[in-house]
């Protein structure tokens, strides 16, 4: 890459970098996880550089390839692994409560979540990042939504 390309991705990366860990932490629960798989996904921006930087939406991509790797290490895991302690990248503590209700939330549902609420995108961006019809990221806001409320909103006696 030439020295103006090696800039414009250090750019990338020091924006995108700190969200795309964020996102995978509270896609995963784990905040070690989510680092190491936000790495993993700069690299492959790095490597195909001049074909995401020329996207409309690079940032975009970048987040659809660490919410694929995310969700392929859930699938993977064993389900003991699954509840761990909160990401701390996170920008204000969230409460025990939260923490337990987003985590009883499916892996697909807590990627839609996360960057809906989280990073604050339009259904049409998290649809086009994550590769599904904006029909079904709204089913899973809205599936998503209610089990939090559910959970969240309990009459305790």
């Amino acid at each position: 890459m030439s020295t103006d390309e090696d800039a414009r991705f250090e750019a990338f990366f020091k924006e995108q970098f700190p969200r795309v860990a964020r996102t995978t932490a509270f896609v995963t629960g784990d905040l070690q996880e989510g680092m190491d798989i936000a790495q993993e996904a700069m690299a492959r921006v790095y490597q195909h550089w001049r074909k995401v930087s020329a996207m409309d939406r690079p940032d975009a991509w970048v987040h659809r390839v660490a919410t694929n790797l995310a969700l392929s290490r859930l699938r993977r895991r064993r389900p003991e692994k699954l509840v761990t302690e909160p990401p701390s990248l996170q920008p204000a503590p969230l409460d025990d409560e939260l923490l337990d209700a987003v985590r009883s939330l499916s892996p697909a549902q807590r990627s839609v979540i996360a960057l809906r609420f989280y990073l604050d995108w339009s259904v049409e961006d998290v649809a086009e990042a994550l590769g599904k019809k904006p029909g079904t990221v709204r089913a899973l806001t809205h599936q998503g939504m209610e089990r939090l409320r559910s959970l969240l909103l309990e009459e305790t006696p």
